[in-house]
């Protein structure tokens, strides 16, 4: 069993500010994705072409919808760019949250072998004297 310190706190918190930065990111790339979707979506519908022969008052319908879809086109670029942008901010945080809980392990472990050597020197040191005292007892 791993000897207590106290950076065990430490550790746990930064623990789970990292799970939450890692929630952060996948909720971050779920945006991304539907954003994405959105885009593609909409490039589909702004290369549909419904015009047929008819009226010019319908052409001019077709073209009204041609530019509410391209505009919506423009818009789904631009929450993309959001997204990805949300994306890169949330990767950063949890890569820095990621590193600030290792640099803690790292000082945990290394203390934790020092309590342990401790330990080990404290336990050689006791059998030590007690094999002194039964040669000494012994002779």
């Amino acid at each position: 069993m791993a000897p207590r310190t106290r950076l065990d706190k430490v550790v746990q918190v930064r623990e789970r500010a990292e799970d939450a930065a890692l929630v952060g990111l996948a909720r971050a790339r779920e945006q991304v994705e539907r954003a994405q979707c959105r885009l593609s979506s909409a490039v589909e519908a702004s290369q549909r072409d419904a015009r047929a022969v008819g009226p010019v008052e319908l052409w001019q319908l077709e073209e009204l919808q041609h530019r509410r879809a391209l505009q919506a086109v423009r818009t789904a670029q631009h929450e993309v760019q959001r997204a990805a942008q949300q994306e890169a901010q949330a990767l950063d945080g949890y890569s820095s949250a990621r590193r600030g809980t290792e640099i803690v392990r790292r000082v945990q472990e290394r203390r934790r072998a020092e309590i342990l050597g401790e330990m080990e020197k404290r336990e050689r040191k006791e059998i030590d004297e007690i094999a002194t005292l039964r040669f000494n007892v012994a002779r």
